[in-house]
């Protein structure tokens, strides 16, 4: 009798355990009407068939799997190992501000300030809001997504978040520095010849705090600091007693921890014969000292205490940091290189070092990646030592700006705003 091939598939569809919808849909499978007899050699040859096409199938598919594995991991090698050179211009914003415009990362936006204001503007410079004003040399502090302007040597303060402006007021004295923490707080040096005030201001100007301190018993601040919180405060003073000089590092508390001491100091570190022009919170709990001779990392949620110290034989040319990391550059000695890059975390282990050469007049730490630039030319290096693009600009290069999605920049020149994505 006839038999379709179909109605055997249903007899034998137990026994064999096949997905007659998939085998039936295979372009590459016939149906075609057989004349079945009951001889059971012919039904065995059949079969057979039926079962080499089904292997066939599944070592095509295998084949295919493999190859596109391969293609995909020889891709991210590639990727991975790759220095580019290249790039390719995706927009050009053409500039329309002062030449002394300056660009900073501010969360997912950007600030950009001069003299005469600040506008909040994406990786395409759309406008999400902007302020004007008048500053002589205006200076700018960022905290998350707060940020102060101050004016050096002047008397303003902005304070600004996301949506827009959230307080400004001006200070009796000049200022010297400013800090922001993420609730808006600031934190101001103020200089009154031989006396120093270091006071603490909410967003609209109102005194929370102040501290007078005269060269004589601190010495003169060289930089200072506050907890993301707004909670903790470091300055670090020079002080000079002859023709020797030291550094008094002093921590503040104002929250109840420090409400019983004096000026609300609840620590301190002393160290002859070495400055430390640089001081900064990584969180609410660790701060970093930049030292003349390395750093020290402090450590504690109420009064930070020194955790760890780490010194340099090799003389400190640049120093760069995010919250979790602090990069150093040096002098590349007898390597036959230019300089020589290490990075530590903030338990002071040495994570990365790696010799370079290009002759660098910016360098930064921006979403993970280190980025270098002079006028001519800009290099990038992930944290592990890799350099991922080294390459010529065809303008002068005023800044280079780690944007979001892969492998994105934003290039300041002179008169515009480059977009591009690195070969």
């Amino acid at each position: 009798m006839k038999i379709k091939l179909k109605e055997l598939f249903r007899k034998k569809e137990d026994d064999l355990d096949l997905n007659l919808d998939e085998e039936l849909n295979d372009p590459d499978i016939r149906i075609e009407t057989y004349e079945m007899t009951e001889d059971p050699q012919a039904k065995e040859e059949l079969w057979d068939k039926i079962k080499k096409h089904q292997k066939f199938v599944h070592n095509r598919n295998a084949i295919t799997m493999g190859l596109l594995f391969i293609l995909l991991f020889g891709l991210g090698t590639f990727l991975f190992f790759h220095t580019g050179s290249t790039y390719l211009t995706s927009d050009r914003i053409e500039r329309n501000d002062v030449s002394s415009t300056q660009y900073l990362e501010f969360g997912d936006y950007f600030l950009k300030y001069s003299s005469d204001g600040v506008a909040c503007v994406d990786s395409k410079s759309n406008i999400k809001w902007s302020t004007t004003y008048s500053m002589q040399a205006p200076f700018v502090d960022v905290c998350g997504t707060t940020a102060v302007i101050a004016d050096q040597q002047g008397m303003q303060v902005y304070v600004f978040d996301e949506e827009g402006l959230k307080g400004q007021f001006q200070t009796k004295l000049p200022i010297q520095k400013a800090r922001v923490a993420t609730q808006g707080v600031v934190a101001v040096i103020l200089a009154d010849d031989d006396v120093t005030w270091v006071n603490f201001y909410d967003a609209s100007g109102t005194l929370i705090a102040e501290n007078r301190t005269t060269i004589d018993d601190f010495g003169y601040p060289l930089d200072m600091a506050l907890s993301p919180d707004g909670i903790k405060m470091a300055v670090s003073y020079m002080r000079v007693n002859g023709n020797k000089i030291s550094t008094h590092i002093a921590f503040y508390n104002f929250g109840s921890a420090g409400q019983m001491e004096l000026n609300n100091q609840v620590g301190e570190l002393n160290v002859d014969d070495v400055l430390a022009p640089q001081i900064f919170f990584c969180d609410n709990s660790t701060a970093v000292a930049v030292r003349t001779d390395g750093f020290t990392v402090f450590s504690g949620s109420q009064s930070p205490k020194e955790k760890k110290t780490v010194k340099f034989d090799q003389e400190i040319i640049s120093t760069f940091h995010d919250g979790n990391r602090i990069g150093f550059v040096f002098d590349g000695g007898d390597s036959g290189h230019k300089y020589l890059m290490k990075v530590y975390n903030t338990g002071g282990k040495n994570t990365m070092q790696k010799y370079f050469d290009l002759q660098y007049n910016s360098i930064t730490l921006q979403k993970d990646k280190i980025v270098l630039f002079n006028e001519k030319e800009f290099a990038i290096y992930k944290l592990n030592g890799q350099k991922t693009f080294q390459g010529k600009y065809r303008k002068p290069i005023q800044n280079v700006l780690s944007i979001r999605g892969f492998r994105k920049y934003m290039v300041i020149t002179e008169d515009s705003a480059d977009l591009i994505r690195l070969g």
